[in-house]
């Protein structure tokens, strides 16, 4: 992923994640303050709590390894600082 994409998506993130602030989505906000805190760090956000139809592999994957494929740590870590989240 180059780093204008990489950049391009935060942007998009953040905007979406001020949004849903706006919006009073506390409770979902929380669970991806807490995944995205760990992929900052290199983890993988935890598992993804069901095995999509889609997925080719016989075990259930980390939120990361399904939703975020090649996303370095960087882009957790920018999207954590831009919006005042701990990480």
């Amino acid at each position: 992923m180059t780093k204008e994409k990489i950049n391009k998506l935060i942007v998009e993130s953040v905007v979406r994640y001020k949004k849903m602030e706006q919006d009073e989505n506390y409770f979902i906000l929380r669970e991806i303050k807490y995944h995205y805190a760990d992929m900052s760090r290199g983890g993988d956000g935890g598992t993804l709590g069901f095995k999509p139809e889609n997925w080719p592999l016989v075990y259930t994957p980390s939120i990361r390894e399904f939703n975020y494929p090649n996303y370095p740590d960087r882009f957790f870590q920018e999207v954590c600082d831009l919006l005042g989240w701990l990480r």
